[in-house]
């Protein structure tokens, strides 16, 4: 483990409060993008399983806090999409454009199933209804991935520019 944690946590506590208090005033289709899980699936997409469920783990932490859920249930099922889809990509062919949507939209999938899976057994929610939104968190989702993903890209590429060779 890297010391980006020292960066996860404050980055993630403000997507947090984002996520809750100013992103609901400006819905799209509906729905709002889940800022701080596609952070760190962007996070986990550029550096490792490692990093990525690191990441994850405080997204959903802060995405709870700030929420009705349950504290861990997000946490849990924002770990598990993340971690699947970063061993996904390995067996796929590198690409910044089309890999990042697809990884997107599978990830949200996983980790919403998870969640109202979780919701359901704590006994927060009491149908599966929510469900339906599942195709608008998708798309929004693998909206807002590519502006997230290239800005952390370029970020990475700054911090660490390529060594020429002779």
């Amino acid at each position: 483990m890297s010391s980006s944690i020292y960066l996860a946590i404050p980055l993630m506590l403000v997507l947090g409060l984002v996520e809750t208090a100013v992103l609901p005033h400006f819905p799209l289709l509906g729905a709002t993008p889940q800022l701080a899980f596609l952070v760190a699936l962007v996070w986990g997409l550029l550096y490792g399983v490692e990093e990525g469920a690191a990441w994850a783990f405080f997204a959903g932490i802060f995405t709870d806090f700030f929420s009705i859920t349950p504290v861990g249930v997000s946490s849990l099922a924002f770990m598990v999409g993340v971690t699947a889809v970063i061993f996904v990509q390995q067996a796929l062919p590198k690409s910044r454009v089309l890999l990042p949507l697809a990884l997107a939209g599978l990830a949200t999938v996983i980790a919403f199933i998870l969640t109202v899976i979780l919701l359901r057994l704590f006994g927060t929610i009491t149908d599966f209804q929510s469900i339906t939104i599942l195709p608008t968190i998708i798309l929004i989702n693998m909206l807002t991935i590519l502006p997230v993903y290239w800005l952390f890209y370029l970020i990475n590429q700054l911090r660490r520019p390529r060594r020429v060779q002779l």
